[in-house]
């Protein structure tokens, strides 16, 4: 009995695990929204850059969030939402 042990072991790894289901829908800040809702489509490229390069130019609504940043939880498509590291490097663009 003992030597079987391993191998119960070994096939139970090898077991697959079931696909998501098809109708499975993404919470709202994962799903992909298009840059067009929150004016943000002119700076889709700055990803990487310092956000100084492009802070005079954000629309009205916009917000730059660093990593330690508070921010409100509603859910705004017309706002742009730019991400930014410690250093000021723009790491990611959103709406909401």
């Amino acid at each position: 009995m003992r030597r079987f042990i391993p191998i119960l072991i070994l096939l139970a790894a090898c077991a697959e695990t079931p696909p998501a289901p098809e109708d499975a829908r993404l919470a709202p800040e994962a799903a992909p929204i298009d840059l067009a809702f929150c004016e943000g489509e002119p700076f889709g490229d700055s990803i990487g850059q310092p956000v100084s390069t492009i802070q005079g130019r954000l629309p009205e609504r916009a917000r730059v969030l660093g990593p330690d940043d508070l921010a409100t939880q509603d859910y705004r498509i017309d706002r742009l939402n730019v991400f930014v590291n410690d250093a000021g490097i723009i790491q990611r663009l959103t709406c909401g």
